[in-house]
């Protein structure tokens, strides 16, 4: 309702003036750490879920949810759609009218299509390239036919349910831009994003910080080339940036090579505009809790309640914070911005 989206709106701005959370309406829920694909860019599929939050414990963090004035739940992961009792899980949030989105490799969705399009109002499929065998190359399994029978079946049986696709762009596939576009399109996709590939933290499973770089990071060479494959796309595709199908502006899309360049040493980082600590948290499928996918975790929900971990550590964190200062921030390749105007929960 509109007016539960302005009050919403109106909490989070006492709170961030405060250095307080009033409202949490975004939460980000990993189900599972595991996962069956084998990505250059993540590790989750080192993992074996022996400790993923049990149903009752995912429960209890509905509850909590509710109570914290939550109004979207985003399942990500890890690969949601690999947990054995997924569609319980998502019930969870969904009894307590809870907007559900979904993050997913879209492996599993044409199998899952039928609950996923009861469940959820938003979809969005990992698109990481246009043909099966750089697929593999990029995600470890050839399994790019599968998703899109996967989105094929769930716009058959669901078909007001927003699907939209996410590519990592990075050295294996920064020159298909073009060619995802137009492969998002075949598969009748509401739209496609594009981030770059995060080479520095411990978020996605990693162990080692910067285990990634050297395989997904361009060289000076590549960062020319990418700039110009992008400068060609947005002369040739101004209708798709007018419409929003391509959902970066063409602003936000020459972020990208220059993130590359400054890890190569040449240059700044992108500025960073964010305010997610305001308005989210991320809940890891152990239990931990972080303001953002990237930073250090504020707690876990099997030794405090969430509810205590958001009026006492979230606070202490927000009010050390700085988007402008903070090195995490510094290299943040997904950021979110909320406002007055858009939010997930508008």
């Amino acid at each position: 309702m509109p007016s539960t989206s302005v009050a919403t709106d109106v909490l989070i701005r006492l709170g961030a003036l405060a250095h307080r959370t009033l409202v949490l309406p975004l939460a980000i829920v990993f189900p599972t750490s595991r996962c069956n694909s084998r990505c250059l860019s993540c590790d989750w599929w080192k993992s074996s879920g022996a400790d993923d939050l049990s149903i009752d414990e995912i429960s209890a963090l509905a509850d909590e949810l509710s109570s914290l004035g939550t109004r979207v739940v985003l399942l990500s992961g890890g690969e949601p759609l690999l947990r054995p009792d997924f569609v319980a899980v998502a019930e969870q949030f969904a009894r307590r009218r809870l907007t559900l989105h979904l993050h997913t490799s879209g492996v599993h969705l044409e199998r899952a299509a039928a609950d996923v399009g009861r469940l959820f109002s938003r979809v969005t499929v990992s698109l990481d390239a246009p043909r099966e065998e750089l697929y593999r190359t990029i995600r470890g399994i050839a399994a790019l036919s599968t998703v899109e029978r996967g989105v094929a079946r769930l716009r058959r049986l669901a078909p007001a349910v927003a699907v939209s696709a996410r590519t990592t762009l990075h050295r294996w596939n920064f020159r298909e831009l073009p060619a995802l576009i137009e492969h998002a399109k075949a598969m009748a996709l509401d739209g496609i994003s594009f981030l770059a590939a995060d080479t520095s933290s411990l978020a996605f499973g990693r162990q080692e910080p910067g285990r990634t770089h050297a395989a997904l990071a361009l060289s000076p060479h590549e960062v020319g080339e990418f700039i110009d494959v992008i400068e060609a796309t947005v002369a040739a595709r101004p209708d798709d940036f007018a419409s929003g199908f391509v959902m970066e502006s063409p602003e936000k899309l020459r972020r990208l090579p220059q993130y590359y360049a400054a890890l190569a040493g040449y240059g700044a980082f992108p500025d960073v505009s964010c305010n997610a600590p305001e308005v989210s948290v991320v809940i890891e499928a152990n239990g931990t809790v972080r303001p953002c996918f990237f930073h250090r975790p504020l707690g876990t929900i099997r030794q405090r309640s969430l509810g205590a971990i958001v009026r006492e550590e979230l606070p202490r964190f927000r009010r050390e914070w700085s988007v402008n200062t903070n090195s995490t921030c510094g290299r943040c390749v997904c950021s979110l911005r909320t406002s007055w105007r858009s939010a997930p929960w508008h």
